[in-house]
This record gives structure tokens, C-alpha cells and sequence, in this order.
């Protein structure tokens, strides 16, 4: 089951950019707490207090629009789906409100910053603002997944199905940290971003693990480059693919290899799996339908 993460992120959170102006009283650590009350866990009083405070540069206007239960229903029609191929029934509106409950349980906040000036751009800055959210935990869950995957058991599927909207149900969480970058004006008096991502992401990830869970599968049956799994995939559907649409090419594989080896030797595996996510959407620039 694969989760259209980017999709979701683009048609379901916000009517308007995020690229806004906030109010000299938010720090760093403010504005990303208020963008993910609003972005999350879908709370009206967050996205007031956001508007309140950027009024003054947009003429008046409210800066967002927030989209009431658009993420939570996002989430919900995929697995409603999943649901109905299996002949189960699922009621939309229950569902859409276990996946809100879920949003709204992930608490993701700032637990510190760092500002640096922004070489780019002369006196603006930026900052490095670290973050938790309390995920929900769905690990208990994963061997359920895999076993649905085989097609050979007809009620490895249900018994999944049933196993996640348990799980869901629980209220168990783990944590889970992650930074998000946000720049100043010249006078520091807002803070912005171009892109949410790397707040929200790990937080769909969370509760919609299914593509994420396939590709680890996948990366497991790799051959060990790196000693890292993410890595080791990407080399090899990157080698697969040189190999039938460009051969002569296949030293720059080689080279690639060698090089993110090396990299493993000296940098953490967490570090190794998000330089490799960086590296996949440049390595599928050059993959033809061929390769898909």
C-alpha cells in the first residue's frame, strides 16, 4: 500500500502558502509549535493565533487557510479502500475521526534552536529549530504487514487490517525528533518557511508506515554495500538500471558505491539513510520507464 506522503502534503493541509510573515513576539521555537498545532493536529486556536500575528504584513488578510479534517481524511480513504478490497465496511466519518484523534496525540514541539546568520542573504538569519513528536507506534504491527504482503494466506490481509486499526486505537506513541529551518527577515521580526516536510513527514510516516515498510523489506534482500539499508537499495536498483539503459556508465555506479562505503565507515547510520534519500530522487532523474 503505498502512501502518496507528498500528495497529502500538498492538497490536504493548507489553501495558502506557508511562506508568511509572523509576528515579532514568536520566536523560532513559537512559530514552529503554532505550524504544527495547525499543520497536525488541526487546531483552530493555533491557526488564529498565527493569523492575528502575520494581519499586519498581508493587508489585514488572514495569511492561512487550514483545511478542517483535510490531512485526517487524506489519511482515511486509502485505507478505507484497503479495507473494501478485502470486503470489509468502514465508516467514513469514524474513520476520518480515529485518524484526527491519531494527528492530534503526535504533539510534535520545539525543544530547542540554533540561529546562524544566512550567508545568502545579508542580515537575515536562520534557524535550526529541533523538534519531538510522540508518534504512534505501530511496530507491533510490522511482521502482520509483511505476512499481508506474501498472498499466500487469504486472512494475512484481515488479520492486518484488523492488527493496524487496533494499534491506532491504542494510544501508544513513541518519540521521534527531527530539525526544521526557518528564516528571518532582515529585522528578525518573522519567521518562515518554504516547506513543512521535514515536520510532517516523519509524522505520516508514522501512522502510514506501508511504503516505507516495503522499501526496508526490499533493502534487506540488497546486497550488503554499505551496511545500510536505504543505501544498499539505491545502489542496487541504481546498478540494475545503468545496466540495461546505459552500461558503459557502470564505472559511475561503482564510483558511487565506493564512495558512500567509505562515507558508512565514519558516519552514523541515521546520517547514511538521509544522504541516501537526498541521492534517490537525483539517481531517478536518469531511470527510464524501463527501470520503474
Amino acid at each position: 500500500m503505498k502512501t502518496p506522503l507528498r500528495t497529502l502534503l500538498a492538497s490536504a493541509l493548507l489553501c495558502a502558502p506557508v511562506f508568511a510573515s509572523a509576528a515579532p513576539a514568536l520566536t523560532p521555537e513559537q512559530t514552529l509549535d503554532l505550524y504544527a498545532r495547525v499543520l497536525v493536529e488541526d487546531d483552530a486556536a493555533a491557526a488564529r493565533t498565527l493569523n492575528d500575528s502575520m494581519r499586519a504584513a498581508h493587508n489585514g488578510e488572514d495569511a492561512l487557510t487550514p483545511t478542517p479534517g483535510g490531512l485526517a481524511k487524506a489519511l482515511a480513504e486509502p485505507w478505507m479502500a484497503l479495507q473494501a478490497s478485502i470486503g470489509g465496511k468502514a465508516d467514513a466519518a469514524q474513520t476520518e475521526a480515529l485518524y484526527a484523534k491519531v494527528l492530534k496525540a503526535s504533539k510534535c514541539r520545539a525543544t530547542g534552536s540554533s540561529i546562524e546568520n544566512n550567508e545568502y542573504l545579508d542580515d537575515q538569519k536562520v534557524a535550526t529549530v529541533e523538534f519531538t513528536c510522540q508518534v504512534v507506534d505501530l511496530e507491533s504491527v510490522r511482521p502482520l504487514f509483511t505476512a499481508s504482503m506474501a498472498e499466500d494466506d487469504a486472512q494475512a490481509r484481515p488479520r492486518f487490517v484488523e492488527a493496524y486499526t487496533q494499534a491506532l486505537k491504542s494510544g501508544a506513541t513513541r518519540p521521534v525528533k527531527g530539525t526544521q529551518t526557518l528564516y528571518s527577515d532582515a529585522n528578525q521580526t518573522y519567521w518562515s518557511s518554504g516547506s513543512f516536510d521535514n515536520l510532517i513527514t516523519p509524522v505520516l510516516e508514522a501512522i502510514a508506515p506501508f511504503q516505507v515498510w516495503m522499501e526496508d523489506a526490499e533493502a534487506a534482500k540488497a546486497p550488503k554495500v554499505t551496511g545500510v539499508p536505504g543505501c544498499d537499495l539505491l545502489l542496487q536498483q541504481h546498478r540494475s538500471c545503468v545496466a540495461k539503459i546505459a552500461p558503459a556508465q557502470i564505472s559511475g555506479v561503482d564510483a558511487m558505491a565506493e564512495e558512500l562505503k567509505a562515507k558508512a565507515q565514519v558516519q552514523s547510520a541515521e546520517a547514511m539513510t538521509q544522504e541516501c534519500k537526498a541521492l534517490r530522487p537525483i539517481a531517478e532523474m536518469m531511470w527510464t520507464d524501463e527501470c520503474r
